[in-house]
């Protein structure tokens, strides 16, 4: 799965709350300085989701992995190593499932 979005709102917090919205919306939850990765609001950025991980992980601002622990109509949330990601919508993944998540 691919979503294009656009960044809406990053805090100023440890770690970083990046709102987002465009095909979806979510809020992703990184430490963007000790990634060394800089995103301003109005940045465009695709959103990739994958059950397999992908080989070429140069082409990526941030890759990473996730457990699926929530899924409802309107909502489905991944935690990230103790970081949250949170996408409006129902997508179609399992509880427990592990997903590959990129940031191009």
């Amino acid at each position: 799965m691919e979503f294009s979005l656009s960044v809406v709102d990053i805090t100023s917090d440890f770690p970083n709350v990046i709102k987002l919205s465009g095909d979806v919306e979510a809020t992703v939850e990184l430490p963007l300085e000790k990634l060394g990765v800089a995103l301003k609001k109005g940045d465009k950025i695709r959103l990739v989701l994958s059950k397999e991980k992908d080989g070429d992980l140069s082409k990526y601002k941030v890759y990473m992995w996730g457990i699926v622990y929530h899924v409802a109509e309107e909502l489905t949330r991944i935690s990230i190593g103790g970081l949250q990601l949170d996408i409006k919508k129902k997508l179609p993944l399992a509880i427990g499932e592990k997903v590959y998540i990129g940031i191009l």
